[in-house]
């Protein structure tokens, strides 16, 4: 599951050769597999920050523009503590959001100043990430997106059916990400 998130990830072209990531997420959180791994497979490179230096918003964006980062996964809380120092973003960075909901206002923050901008959906049960989808700037609504390579996501209602799209409805997932 952990190599199908992997290449999943990279088919999206998240990351190249070129690219640098700064790591920010603790080593005990599920989303760092994204930032260790990715890449290693995609031929990048890291830059690993400590745990001081990722709560802190000046010292982010900091190495933000000192290392060239190219890459960066965070929380809609890191993204804000980001913003608050006085980042004006940067077009040649790919924004990965996950981990909280991403509200609307900050992703119409976050559009215009970065090269692009993912929202990231994974529950507990999944490896990581479920589904994701580029967000654009005259996005009105935050959507989930689309379930990654072999990955399947289901609206089912309170009898297991299946429901219209755009209806609500409970969200089932199935496919080699899942946990049995």
């Amino acid at each position: 599951s952990v190599i199908n998130f992997l290449l999943a990830m990279r088919n999206k072209n998240l990351m190249a050769p070129h690219d640098k990531l700064l790591a920010v997420t603790t080593l005990s959180f599920d989303i760092a597999v994204l930032e260790l791994y990715l890449p290693l497979i995609s031929g990048g490179s890291i830059y690993l920050a400590t745990s001081s230096e990722a709560m802190d918003g000046q010292v982010l964006k900091n190495i933000l523009e000192t290392k060239k980062i190219s890459l960066m996964q965070a929380t809609p809380s890191t993204w804000r503590l980001l913003l608050a120092s006085g980042w004006k973003g940067d077009k040649s960075l790919k924004i990965l959001c996950g981990g909280e909901a991403f509200p609307i206002d900050l992703a119409k923050t976050l559009t215009p100043i970065c090269l692009e901008v993912w929202n990231m959906y994974g529950p507990t049960e999944t490896t990581v990430w479920s589904s994701c989808k580029r967000l654009l700037p005259m996005d009105e609504v935050i959507t989930i997106g689309s379930g990654i390579d072999n990955t399947l996501l289901y609206i089912l209602d309170e009898n297991h059916k299946h429901r219209p799209i755009g209806a609500s409805g409970e969200l089932f997932i199935g496919g080699i990400g899942l946990a049995k």
